[in-house]
């Protein structure tokens, strides 16, 4: 079942998606990663591969409630998108939310996201989405946060 909220927005995608790719590509390079794919096809956004490991990767951007860390991420859970649950049930991966002000993110692996008891239904009312969508709320203090390294 889909949600007005929850669905695809173009716009978001086209002002994000580069700039996401361009940064966190950076980031895994300059910590051993070999980039395989940042292909557009509806999966993951980046396949890369670190001692012989093969990793996925969905990135997102969030403005508006800049973090540098857990302590100054504003809220007590992470919200991920429900609609992104179906990448995990073709393959686990790592979901990293990117902060556009700060240059920092935080990531959970999508088998500790897609729980029953974190699913909620959020009503949305931002300039880009407005309705109810479901999300996973997951406890902050079970979500990793980091600087990208990208220099």
């Amino acid at each position: 079942m889909g949600f007005e909220a929850g669905k695809f927005n173009q716009a978001s995608y086209d002002e994000n998606d580069n700039w996401a790719k361009t940064i966190f590509v950076k980031h895994l390079i300059r910590n051993g990663y070999k980039v395989l794919s940042t292909k557009e096809d509806f999966g993951v956004d980046l396949t890369a591969e670190k001692d012989n490991k093969l990793y996925y990767f969905e990135l997102e951007v969030k403005t508006r409630y800049p973090f540098t860390s857990r302590d100054t991420f504003q809220f007590d859970t992470v919200s991920f998108l429900a609609r992104k649950k179906r990448l995990h049930d073709q393959n686990p991966f790592i979901y990293v939310i990117i902060c556009k002000e700060t240059e920092y993110a935080l990531c959970c692996e999508s088998e500790d996201i897609f729980k029953d008891e974190y699913e909620e239904f959020v009503t949305i009312n931002t300039t880009r989405r407005k309705g109810l969508d479901k999300m996973y709320r997951v406890p902050k203090d079970k979500v990793k946060f980091f600087k990208l390294d990208t220099l």
